[in-house]
């Protein structure tokens, strides 16, 4: 082994989540339940406001067609607002730029700091620039553009969707696991596609690697601009 190499710190685990008002930012509606629905019920029961932007318009979420002649992104918006009521967050934005094609909207950046000035967040959690799933990655490269002259202290964190990341914060979901289960359950559009609730089951039993006594955690990795 090289002389001084070090591990990666071991995650803090937060007995609650930080005060503060917060934002959290998804790139389709159903992101914010999968990555951060635990941490944003636990928020709204220690009274922090809440406010979720899903960016996209979700309307490339049925490849087979099964919605066929219906407005399909206004589902998308009506499974968000459902799931967002199991969560306990009705303060939900919906800006609908299209579906798989967010690294083309060069005023994203822009449009993310005049939201920050605007709600002056606390608290962000949003995609990682380590995403896989273009529009994560894109809307992650944004926050950051946007937070980068952002002089205002914030917590920015990073959620787990079609990517991991590297813990820097772990927190106990168990106690609220059901209702964050229903509020994924909401989507059934999108689970026409993929089990999410295997899924997001399985990686927040796997980060209890952390806390033996917990049955589900959610993980974040610190952001650009994390002042915590």
């Amino acid at each position: 082994m090289g002389i001084g190499r070090q591990p990666p710190p071991y995650p803090a685990i937060w007995a609650t989540p930080p005060r503060g008002r917060v934002l959290a930012l998804a790139p389709h509606a159903d992101d914010e339940t999968l990555g951060c629905g635990g941490v944003l019920i636990r928020h709204r029961e220690q009274g922090d406001p809440v406010r979720v932007v899903c960016v996209t318009d979700g309307a490339a979420g049925d490849p087979l067609g099964y919605y066929s002649g219906r407005d399909y992104p206004e589902l998308r918006r009506e499974e968000a607002r459902r799931a967002g009521a199991i969560l306990g967050v009705d303060d939900l934005v919906f800006w609908d730029y299209p579906d798989g094609r967010l690294a083309e909207a060069h005023d994203l950046a822009q449009r993310l700091a005049a939201l920050f000035d605007a709600y002056r967040p606390d608290i962000i959690y949003r995609p990682s620039t380590a995403e896989i799933h273009p529009d994560h990655w894109a809307l992650g490269v944004a926050t950051e553009e946007a937070l980068h002259d952002y002089r205002r202290a914030v917590g920015d964190y990073c959620f787990e969707a079609w990517a991991t990341v590297r813990p820097s914060y772990v927190i106990d979901i168990s106690a609220v696991w059901e209702r964050k289960r229903q509020a994924i359950e909401q989507y059934q559009s999108q689970l026409r596609y993929n089990d999410y609730v295997h899924m997001i089951e399985g990686l927040n039993a796997y980060r209890t690697i952390y806390l033996s006594s917990a049955r589900y955690m959610e993980a974040f990795e610190s952001g650009f601009n994390d002042s915590s």
